[in-house]
């Protein structure tokens, strides 16, 4: 019988290294107890992406049940579920999401934008979402965006796509003005006008090289 005592696996044919590590066989005379090594079974692993998702589960059905068994408004019902969701969906994209930062960052400012729309409506609709957060969400979007192309400029071809978007929505908050979706405007203009500035500023300053790998990647 040979016997690999860094595999702790028995071989019963005719090699002379062991097929799992590669290390010279021993010949052994007894019989060794254990037939499968230890180190090869698959040991249990603490799941994140369930321990967030089960959390979220309980905070919902419990604002659930404290909406039904108690004098606990719908409104904050729904806004709970909507605030821990959205907090649920962020942990798990965040969690895959780590060397491209750039789809985290739109997915941040159009989930963070759409939360406060939500809690805006069942608070009565003020308008304060349209006109602040989405405004302010997409400033921060951009800002951020722009100082990791300006700090490693190899990463434009990358990264300038979501400033596109996110210049495109800033396009949207003007259409949103024009159409008087906005009433309180001050904001919203700066905020439209920061965006679509910083997106064009991006592209008027790139060199040739950036300008170049950016055709080569949308095939232009």
């Amino acid at each position: 019988m040979k016997y690999c005592s860094k595999c702790q696996m028995k071989v019963q044919n005719q090699l002379n290294n062991c097929p799992l590590c590669g290390q010279l066989l021993e010949s052994v005379e007894f019989e060794i107890e254990r037939d499968y090594p230890e180190q090869f079974a698959k040991k249990r692993r603490f799941s994140i992406r369930k321990s967030i998702i089960f959390l979220a589960m309980m905070i919902i059905s419990f604002s659930f049940i404290s909406g039904i068994f108690q004098d606990f408004q719908w409104n904050w019902v729904f806004i709970i579920t909507a605030a821990t969701l959205y907090l649920t969906i962020s942990a798990i994209l965040g969690s895959r999401v780590k060397r491209n930062i750039g789809p985290n960052i739109l997915t941040q400012v159009i989930g963070i934008s759409a939360l406060s729309i939500i809690i805006d409506y069942f608070l009565g609709y003020s308008g304060w979402s349209l006109e602040i957060i989405f405004p302010l969400g997409l400033m921060a979007g951009t800002t951020i965006i722009t100082v990791m192309i300006l700090l490693n400029p190899k990463r434009f071809t990358d990264l300038v796509i979501y400033q596109l978007m996110f210049g495109l929505m800033g396009i949207v908050i003007l259409a949103m003005i024009y159409f008087q979706v906005i009433i309180f405007r001050q904001i919203a203009i700066i905020g439209s006008y920061y965006t679509i500035i910083t997106c064009v500023g991006l592209f008027f300053f790139a060199d040739r090289q950036m300008i170049h790998e950016l055709k080569k990647k949308f095939h232009y």
